[in-house]
């Protein structure tokens, strides 16, 4: 922003912002200054302000350099941040903060090693990456192999003898070899679980690929992490967090092990991130927990709610993924038909639970990419808002890539929010050819569609979503503002989650949630959006964060 409006905007105003420097709120002197910023407020009412005070954990002024003067006192922390950028904490509307840490568990494989590397990266693999014996990599492409289709030949000539999983680059299937097949029971003669496909060579026996649902038949045998790791997995998620702009994030499926971690870490102080915590729910091969575990962890939602962390969400999945080889998503045909048959859980199912789940007050998120797995979704929730009307819960539908015209007209009657994943593009575009046309941001804002942004954080190497700010800004047709672009990263995702009158904003009362930037993103192009670097992070008014 140009400084002769911003100065305009200021002005303009000071009377709405002069209450906050009356004797009431200024009787005791703030714990923190922070002055001479542009910082933007994401506030309707007040766009832009120079300065903030902060007393236990909240905002009590945002205004002028001038007014923050009475908050000043003897022990008052006073920052100056030479006319840099501040707007409010980001957020993640779409993590996996335990699973996008298995670099640092499990074996990593580049998404385009051939077979020779692949099978180089797995003989790399230390000892201490090979739990109970087996071998977990993540991850590899099925058209990378010769001939183009993934087979566990050249596993088993490697490994005779210890069992090998790998996850697809989707992150919905799954490799294995013959010894891994021997301890999940698979032979030629296993029937497909429902929601998954075990794929076979041309002889009938099975080629070690199993998409989807059928990925469970060999990830139930897995060793689970130990409490240890998952309590790492999510430090280390939080302070990546932190060092990313990210104050708040839904985890879009925890098991019930990294619900009881959240919880604890919380609970004694040691989590600087809110967290809505979505329990998986539907899919075992997902979830890693059948139905009868997802719904005791939901039982039990209350008593490991804390401070910074909800568990009343839940996650649902409609499709696969997009990406090839195998193209699991579903769309639409011509005729507006669907296969049934590739779908995740069948319609049905799907309306039923959002009916149950929405009169248990529990926020729901259902991944969907095709056209027709969203049109599932939608008249899901076209079902449920019949019996049930609780505006405040705001359904989901997770990464939203493809809607036809006429869904598109569905979502906002209906309150649906469209969380999108636009930062994918930018690092699986040049590898895939399934995202052309993805994600219509200025179609579904002009239909007034509440919009969010997600990470997906394992599908991509960090959870850093300012290439997806800058993205939106440069999307042809559909490219949006960078006014649109920041409210839908910070004020959308915090009334989503439920959270609009705590963070998502910087605002008299809320929680003192704000990043402080080395660029002002209203005068930078697009493309320089995504090197945006975060200089620091302010979680309930503690710095959680500095850059060196």
């Amino acid at each position: 922003m140009k400084t002769g409006s911003f100065r305009r905007a200021l002005s303009a105003a000071a009377a709405v912002l002069a209450f906050a420097a009356s004797p009431a709120w200024a009787q005791d002197p703030a714990d923190a200054v922070y002055r001479d910023a542009k910082i933007y407020t994401v506030d309707p009412e007040t766009t832009w302000a120079e300065a903030v005070a902060i007393r236990d954990g909240r905002f009590v002024y945002v205004g002028d350099d001038k007014g923050v003067d009475v908050f000043i006192g003897p022990e008052t922390e006073v920052t100056d941040l030479d006319g840099r950028m501040v707007m409010p904490g980001i957020h993640d509307a779409h993590q996996h903060m335990v699973l996008a840490q298995a670099r640092n568990i499990y074996c990593q494989i580049s998404p385009e090693a051939d077979i020779d590397a692949l099978i180089a990266g797995l003989r790399a693999c230390p000892e201490e990456k090979r739990p109970d014996g087996w071998i977990i990599a993540d991850v590899y492409r099925g058209d990378n192999f010769p001939g183009g289709k993934a087979d566990r030949k050249f596993l088993d000539e490697a490994f005779p003898d210890t069992p090998v999983y790998i996850r697809e680059w989707s992150y919905h299937h799954a490799l294995v070899n013959t010894k891994a097949l021997e301890i999940a029971g698979i032979d030629r003669d296993t029937p497909d679980p429902d929601g998954g496909t075990i794929l076979h060579r041309e002889d009938g026996e099975p080629s070690g690929e199993l998409l989807a649902g059928a990925t469970f038949l060999a990830a139930r045998h897995l060793p689970p992490l130990s409490d240890e790791a998952i309590r790492k997995a999510l430090l280390d998620t939080a302070a990546l967090c932190a060092q990313y702009g990210i104050t708040s994030v839904q985890d879009a499926g925890v098991t019930d092990a990294v619900a009881r971690q959240l919880h604890e870490l919380d609970v004694s102080g040691q989590w600087n991130l809110r967290t809505l915590a979505h329990v998986f729910w539907g899919n075992p091969a997902v979830s890693m927990m059948s139905i009868d575990q997802s719904e005791e962890v939901l039982a039990h939602r209350a008593e490991l709610r804390s401070p910074r962390v909800s568990l009343d969400a839940v996650k649902l999945l409609i499709d696969g993924s997009p990406l090839q080889p195998h193209h699991t998503d579903v769309q639409l045909d011509g005729h507006g038909h669907y296969d049934r048959a590739k779908l995740y859980t069948t319609p049905e199912t799907i309306a039923a639970a959002l009916t149950r789940f929405e009169e248990e007050n529990l926020r729901v998120k259902m991944h969907a990419v095709g056209t027709g797995a969203n049109r599932v979704a939608v008249n899901a929730i076209e079902a449920m808002r019949k019996v049930n009307r609780q505006p405040h819960i705001k359904p989901e539908i997770a990464h939203s890539l493809y809607f036809s015209e006429e869904d598109m007209d569905r979502l906002a009657p209906l309150g649906i929010v469209t969380e999108m994943s636009p930062a994918i593009w930018q690092i699986k575009g040049p590898l895939t050819e399934s995202l052309k046309g993805a994600w219509p941001f200025r179609s579904l804002l002009s239909r007034g569609v509440t919009m969010t942004i997600g990470s997906d954080w394992v599908v991509l190497p960090s959870p850093n979503l300012f290439p997806a700010i800058g993205g939106m800004l440069d999307h042809g047709d559909e490219s949006i503002t960078i006014a649109d672009a920041i409210r839908i990263a910070t004020r959308n995702g915090a009334e989503v989650a439920g959270w609009a009158d705590v963070t998502g904003s910087i605002e008299v009362g809320k929680m003192a949630d704000m990043i402080v930037l080395d660029r002002n993103l209203f005068d930078a192009a697009a493309a320089e959006i995504g090197e945006t670097r975060v200089l620091r992070t302010v979680f309930e008014g503690r710095t959680i964060y500095t850059a060196e």
